[in-house]
């Protein structure tokens, strides 16, 4: 009798040794898919973009769903320096470029944008045509590699065929938003004016041309006639 109650003992307690262990495997096994869910769930950081790059890109801008220009150009990116140009060519009707008042033969012909430190300056290099157009106040300095720092997650994009991460910051003179590739390669820079008639920029980045390489010093030279003030500065 002793022997049958002892078995029976030793039963219950190798059934609820057994029904703990099945117990905690479980909860191991859902605490595991919890935090894997939560990895994938978690949006992507912002990116900071490289202190060097230089890039080509198709540009369109259109106001509400009216296109107002589609043309090609490139940016030249040097932060280490604090110099910048970004070319925005035949075709342009760049926001910074147009109504600073130049005498052009040409208001839609290559347009320069040169950045330093402290400046930026819109040239006309067809026409050799140069002014300075805003500066530190006015926000026309380089940006900064974290100026996405903060950004909202907005998911994820088809551009050109590739899946791309996008991110939203407010600008000083626009709604920035900013795609890039899972490895960090540039997919396209959109931009929202905030004042009227509210543009809107798209930057679609042609990806084999993204280079990390130095970008020569010529690159970002201010010509000698660029000493002058816009007759209509930017803002």
């Amino acid at each position: 009798m002793c022997f049958v109650v002892s078995l029976q003992s030793c039963i219950c307690k190798m059934s609820c040794f057994m029904l703990t262990n099945v117990n905690i495997t479980l909860l191991t096994w859902f605490l595991g898919v919890y935090v894997a869910q939560a990895v994938r769930l978690a949006p992507p950081q912002p990116p900071a973009w490289p202190a060097t790059f230089s890039v080509n890109f198709h540009e369109e801008q259109h106001i509400s769903f009216l296109p107002v220009s589609s043309n090609v150009g490139a940016w030249h990116y040097d932060f280490g320096n604090k110099i910048a140009r970004f070319d925005h060519l035949q075709g342009q009707r760049d926001n910074f470029c147009h109504g600073r008042g130049l005498k052009l033969k040409d208001t839609l012909g290559d347009c320069h944008l040169l950045f330093n430190n402290t400046d930026m300056f819109v040239h006309y290099p067809r026409e050799r045509q140069c002014c300075w157009a805003c500066g530190a106040v006015e926000g026309c300095t380089v940006l900064k590699p974290t100026w996405l720092a903060g950004a909202k997650y907005l998911g994820q994009e088809t551009i050109n065929g590739t899946f791309c991460h996008g991110w939203e910051v407010q600008g000083a003179a626009a709604v920035d938003r900013w795609y890039q590739t899972e490895d960090g390669l540039p997919c396209r820079y959109s931009e929202r004016i905030i004042y009227w008639p509210h543009s809107v920029h798209n930057f679609t980045f042609n990806r084999s041309t993204y280079k990390l390489d130095p970008i020569p010093a010529s690159v970002f030279d201010v010509p000698d006639y660029c000493n002058v003030i816009c007759p209509k500065p930017w803002r």
